[in-house]
């Protein structure tokens, strides 16, 4: 009898440093894999990417008396274009990808297409300004066009655009507005994104029913209206940022309809893993207190795309 419960407590010993071997055997093989895959670069999966998303309004040159007071008001959301040229040329000189919002949301969001290689090896930024000021036009596209021509990589700048006030400048605490003409000929030459910003402004979170749905409707026909013969991928007006960076449920409810992303102002990164709502992306807030050096430690934490073996 004892030799009978001898031989079976063996047989259950057997069985179990079999499992035992056997798990082991699958752990190790999962932890020579996870090292294989850190060591060949698969961390590139776009899911595990932070891309800072950065939002400036109007940018003014302070060494012209025409953008300064008494002749144009301040505002805190005024940058200067002496500030925005330390900024650029260190993403230049850094090889940065500067990022539409098509192509965050094809590459990062949607991931419907893998990432073009070229961009291999870059830091993912995407430069917005809001409201479609003409000081954008004026004082940041020479710019952007300048480095772009040194470094032989284009530049990309976000506009995202209240359609009611193309080229309207009518003084006081009014500033001047781009014009449809100005925003077809940075287009066409390859430096801006034109997306939606509402039609007039309005606070969206305030609008209900009809007003609400013509707020953003007639801001997307209106800038397809001014560049749809340039589209001819129907991208224009596919992206929002919604104005005083206000969202609410009923305004989220309506989106879908109208636009494939939308970008808030919270002062985070975009975090691709994390994001959950298209309509809720994470954008920075730049004031005319905040300094080169603050934006570019904000685009150096940009994650590296590598190379997915």
């Amino acid at each position: 009898m004892k030799i009978e419960k001898f031989m079976e407590t063996g047989k259950l010993l057997q069985k179990f440093l079999f499992r035992l071997l056997r798990r082991a055997k699958s752990i190790y093989l999962l932890l020579v894999l996870i090292i294989a895959l850190g060591l060949s670069g698969w961390t590139v999966e776009s899911t595990s990417v932070r891309i800072p998303i950065i939002g400036f309004h109007d940018i003014i040159d302070i060494q012209n008396p025409a953008d300064l007071p008494p002749r144009r008001l301040a505002f805190e959301t005024d940058y200067t274009k002496q500030k925005l040229s330390v900024f650029l040329e260190y993403l230049f000189k850094q090889n940065y990808w500067f990022l539409s919002s098509q192509d965050l949301y094809v590459y990062f969001i949607k991931k419907s297409q893998p990432l073009p290689p070229q961009h291999l090896g870059q830091k993912p930024i995407m430069l917005s300004f809001d409201d479609g000021y003409e000081g954008v036009h004026k004082n940041a596209l020479p710019l952007l066009e300048k480095l772009s021509f040194i470094y032989k990589e284009k530049g990309k700048f976000v506009l995202f655009v209240n359609p009611l006030f193309l080229g309207v400048d009518i003084g006081g605490d009014f500033l001047a507005h781009t014009s449809c003409e100005e925003l077809r000929a940075g287009y066409q030459k390859g430096f801006y994104d034109v997306q939606s910003h509402g039609f007039s402004h309005k606070n969206l979170t305030k609008l209900s029913g009809k007003n609400l749905e013509f707020e953003i409707a007639k801001s997307k026909s209106a800038l397809r209206k001014c560049m749809g013969d340039l589209d001819n991928n129907k991208v224009i007006g596919a992206h929002i940022a919604y104005p005083y960076g206000a969202l609410n449920r009923k305004v989220e409810k309506i989106l879908p309809k109208y636009h494939l992303t939308g970008f808030l102002y919270n002062d985070g990164y975009l975090r691709v893993k994390r994001l959950r709502n298209n309509y809720r992306i994470s954008r920075m807030t730049v004031s005319k207190d905040t300094s080169p050096s603050e934006l570019i430690y904000i685009a150096q934490r940009a994650s590296t795309l590598k190379k997915k073996e």
